[in-house]
């Protein structure tokens, strides 16, 4: 092996999940979503060359099993990046920060590229009914005590096939795998909620699989971190040394609102409230109720469930700021006291209001109150206060551009381009962008789009992303919908302090095919465009 740089791995690998296909909060990967997929871009450093392969060669952590996988660059231009996907499973990993090595192959020899990924594991709690997220550093707890739905649903005001008496319960996800015959005793959580969320998978294939979406968003929630090690001085430990603590929040908030929605298909007991809360209006100071999301079944409900819950991941990690963690903002304010003290326990309480539509996208406001406390050896610190805080990952505008009709004969090409705030091309490697077609019958396909000058993408670099589909006789001819999904991805580079690096989010939304708006009635999943498959 020897000592080439000529290629590298810009930006940390991310995870994508099976049940929806989107990219997970700041690409974490996590246990009880099972079998995963590896992301990576593969960017050429240094002279034109041809014929690469790329494979990934081991993982630290044995618990992680890849799919082997060899994948071929025809022409690897200078700067830049191809995007290649690995399957692994996950279910028996560790939580921490572990290492992928990866293998790239030319005629000049092997490079060996190695990268962190980051793997949480989430459990169910019955003694506090919260669900604990650990990393190596801590276990986050976390009791849902509200979650905001649809007034309209919850009021029978619409005939709607998710509005029932079930509609307001207060079971859990334990009582979910209940209902399905997972849960044989209470030491096999997340074992069962990893079985589940796999079964998950098959039902969210399924044509017939219909979204039932009662809750929305978090409206109320309580959190708890208790350090591996109790530790000295103002500052505890961020997760993996890189995120806040709010992106291991998200990850439970995107986890539970899928597992809600495969819930509500399985048997209609769907609701992600711990704690004795149940389902709640949208609060009087925002002047309405909230739509309620609905899909034409299939592949379409299978989308917008991961647009929902992507668009209230959004949502939270807008209310809780970028620029600085909550968790951070009340460490801020309680220095311990003595030399020595040791904080052993740090809570916060979090109630989000919605003063705007829920956009992803756009830069709407998400209103806070909180209160932190921190328990030490010598006593107890608290500060609460209140702000409005403004989602910063957001499109000035983007395009799209697809063929009315495709053949069994020709590809469907599908071109994309995305515009920041500041109305400049993301390009490259700065997106994840997948293209979802959903048949006549609730099929569902997926493809990647990349900007990497390869095939029907004719140039590199220049902010336009390109995917194709090879339509088969297997796919029913009419009318196949489609639309466009853009996540960012987090960028943080490994020079970076810890603190700078967490003010880096990736895996947010920045398409709107789903708004959460106000003003009741339905708030359907809004396609891109349509493609006529003829033979």
């Amino acid at each position: 092996m020897n000592a080439m740089t000529q290629f590298e791995i810009p930006n940390r690998p991310f995870a994508s999940e099976p049940i929806t296909g989107l990219m997970t909060p700041d690409g974490i990967f996590e246990v009880a979503l099972g079998k995963q997929i590896i992301n990576a871009h593969i960017m050429n450093n240094g002279s034109e060359v041809d014929q690469v392969l790329v494979y990934i060669e081991s993982v630290s952590d044995p618990g992680i099993v890849v799919t082997p996988k060899t994948y071929s660059i025809v022409h690897a231009a200078t700067r830049v990046s191809h995007l290649f996907s690995w399957e692994a499973d996950f279910s028996a990993a560790a939580p921490g920060k572990h290492m992928v090595s990866f293998i790239v192959v030319t005629a000049e020899g092997h490079e060996r590229i190695i990268k962190p990924i980051f793997v949480t594991k989430m459990n169910f709690n019955p003694a506090t009914h919260s669900f604990s997220i650990t990393t190596s550093e801590a276990v986050l707890d976390v009791a849902f005590i509200e979650m905001i739905g649809s007034g309209e649903c919850s009021n029978n005001k619409i005939d709607n096939s998710c509005c029932s008496d079930r509609y307001d319960t207060r079971s859990t996800i334990l009582d979910v795998l209940n209902v399905v015959g997972k849960l044989q005793s209470s030491d096999r959580e997340s074992c069962n909620l990893l079985s589940y969320l796999s079964e998950g998978i098959s039902v969210t294939n399924n044509p017939n699989f219909t979204l039932c979406a009662s809750q929305l968003l978090v409206g109320k929630l309580k959190a708890q971190i208790q350090p591996t090690q109790p530790y000295e001085g103002q500052y505890g430990d961020l997760p993996f040394q890189d995120p806040w603590w709010k992106v291991i929040l998200a990850v439970v908030t995107f986890v539970l609102l899928v597992a809600a929605a495969i819930a509500e298909a399985v048997d209609g007991s769907g609701d992600v409230t711990a704690g004795g809360g149940g389902t709640h209006d949208l609060p009087n100071s925002s002047g309405g109720t909230y739509c309620t999301p609905t899909a034409t079944g299939g592949g379409a409900s299978k989308v917008a469930a991961g647009l929902l819950a992507g668009a209230a991941t959004v949502a939270a990690i807008a209310g809780t700021s970028d620029v600085r963690d909550t968790f951070r903002k009340g460490q801020d304010q309680t220095a311990p006291a003595s030399e020595g003290e040791l904080t052993i326990a740090e809570d916060l309480e979090l109630s989000f209001i919605y003063p705007e539509e829920i956009v992803p996208g756009k830069a709407f406001k998400v209103s806070v109150d909180w209160q932190y406390q921190r328990i030490t050896t010598e006593g107890t610190y608290t500060h609460k206060d209140s702000e409005t805080n403004t989602n910063i990952h957001i499109l000035s505008k983007y395009d799209i551009i697809a063929p009315n009709e495709a053949s069994l004969q020709e590809p469907f090409i599908v071109k994309s381009q995305f515009y920041d705030a500041d109305n400049n091309l993301f390009v490259g490697n700065q997106l994840f962008v997948q293209c979802f077609l959903i048949g006549p019958s609730g099929e569902w396909r997926s493809i990647v789009l990349q900007d990497n000058g390869v095939g029907e993408d004719r140039e590199a670099n220049d902010g336009t992303y390109t995917g194709v589909k090879y339509f088969s006789a297997d796919d029913r001819m009419g009318s196949w919908k489609y639309f466009v999904i853009a996540q960012d991805i987090n960028h943080a580079t490994p020079d970076m302090q810890p603190e700078e690096a967490a003010q880096i989010v990736g895996g947010m939304l920045l398409t709107n095919q789903l708004s959460i708006t106000f003003g009741g009635g339905n708030c359907p999943i809004v396609f891109d465009g349509e493609v006529n498959l003829i033979g």
